[in-house]
């Protein structure tokens, strides 16, 4: 498992809460994802973002929250990514981060594809009702545990220091 540096900030999850959570979306949740939910219930990681193959090239994409079982934080809450998401991706898709961008990754919770992992683009969502909508999800990963496994820090950042002298500024 991968390090989250806020694990249980809004409280614990237990087997029993897992089982409740899994009973209201009519799906059942991977085991690795359940295991995760039950050791940290969401939370940030050390990393800011994900590793990517896309046409056999690497890319690095933005990486935000794991989101929760709870009804605290909005940001964090797995409840109010659902809602949020609600009628704008397939119903078999459960959102469980964000990208600090619009877009979220979310697992696939059917018999077909259970656990992969794919981005949803908000850019190219159905102007109509979206459950039925597949064209703007990426498929990225065959499992929640291959997602962490491609957590890392992009060391491209650009760290910009303003530094204040008289009336001009230096940046470096």
């Amino acid at each position: 498992m991968t390090e989250i540096i806020t694990p249980n900030e809004f409280g614990t999850i237990t087997e029993k809460k897992i089982i409740d959570f899994q009973k209201i979306i009519g799906f059942e949740l991977p085991d690795d994802y359940s295991k995760f939910l039950k050791l940290y219930n969401g939370g940030k990681t050390k990393f800011d973002s994900l590793k990517i193959y896309n046409r056999k090239k690497e890319e690095i994409w933005s990486f935000g929250y794991l989101f929760g079982i709870h009804n605290k934080e909005y940001w964090a809450s797995i409840f109010w990514a659902m809602k949020s998401l609600e009628n704008r991706i397939p119903n078999e898709f459960l959102p469980i981060a964000d990208n600090n961008g619009g877009d979220y990754y979310v697992m696939n919770l059917s018999k077909e594809k259970f656990g992969q992992i794919f981005i949803w683009n908000h850019d190219n969502e159905s102007v109509k009702n979206g459950t039925k909508y597949y064209k703007n999800l990426t498929f990225l990963f065959n499992s929640f545990s291959e997602l962490l496994q491609n957590l890392t820090i992009d060391n491209k950042k650009i760290d910009i220091t303003i530094i204040e002298t008289d009336d001009d500024f230096i940046i470096s």
